[in-house]
């Protein structure tokens, strides 16, 4: 069944995407509401959510609550290449960019259930304000805050999460071992931005200090499970990428940073 719902959304994911690159959708469309979607590629409402919530991570769409689905890519040549597609495979990485070779290592992350809010809601293909647990974590370098990280999961899908808190250190290597997490993909987008009261705080920098921000989506071969953002110093940690030939790729262990 499991798989059979994995296939539906990918399916769904992958025709509406066509579309939008073709050109049938252009950039300030809105796509039909969710029933009508249901109805024309007949599947359930969690599929077409979780389709949804694909695309918006991969930046074709954007949702708003109240006022549907706008599509906000451009149509691409049919030509179009991804990046990687000549050279090999990419990693990702983030590591010090200053300062001695020192270690990123995390504090126990405290974790609280609580309703998701409309961004995490949308990029989990759930409700707005159903339950979702939150998991908060800090990472050290020379004992000094120097990123702060917020994970949203869906709380009926990793029940009595929340009795970990002050457990987890790794949270994909917990979630692997405690619930038999699998992990299909993982998509990260990169901004840069300032730091509020609250990060000022938490990291110890003045209000305005310059952030890097990671907004992830990982999904698990039936969908999205975890949305997440990580706030990190621009002076101490930098994201670097790697292409190597295929079957040249190191193995990277899961949640080094994040």
């Amino acid at each position: 069944m499991g798989v059979r719902v994995a296939v539906k959304y990918m399916d769904v994911y992958r025709q509406i995407k066509a579309e939008i690159t073709s050109g049938t959708y252009r950039t300030g469309d809105f796509l039909p509401i969710e029933s009508e979607l249901m109805a024309q590629y007949d599947v359930s409402r969690t599929t077409i959510r979780k389709a949804v919530a694909l695309l918006r991570t991969d930046g074709y769409v954007d949702s708003r609550q109240g006022r549907g689905t706008e599509v906000t890519a451009s149509p691409r040549r049919a030509d179009s290449y991804a990046f990687t597609s000549l050279v090999g495979r990419t990693a990702v990485e983030t590591r010090a960019v200053s300062g001695s070779p020192s270690s990123v290592v995390a504090q126990a992350a405290t974790i609280e259930t609580v309703r998701a809010p409309e961004d995490v809601a949308l990029a989990l293909g759930l409700e707005p304000g159903a339950l979702v647990h939150r998991v908060q974590r800090i990472k050290l370098m020379d004992d000094e805050p120097v990123a702060h990280i917020a994970s949203y999961l869906d709380a009926a899908a990793f029940p009595d999460l929340a009795e970990q808190s002050g457990r987890i250190f790794y949270l994909y290597d917990f979630l692997a071992k405690r619930y038999g997490t699998r992990f299909a993909r993982s998509q990260s987008r990169v901004s840069a931005v300032t730091a509020d009261f609250i990060e000022s705080r938490v990291l110890d920098i003045p209000v305005g200090f310059p952030l890097l921000l990671h907004t992830r989506v990982t999904e698990s071969p039936s969908g999205p499970i975890e949305y997440a953002e990580s706030f990190e110093r621009s002076d101490r940690l930098g994201t670097f990428i790697t292409i190597s030939p295929d079957g040249d790729q190191r193995d990277a262990s899961l949640d080094l940073v994040m």
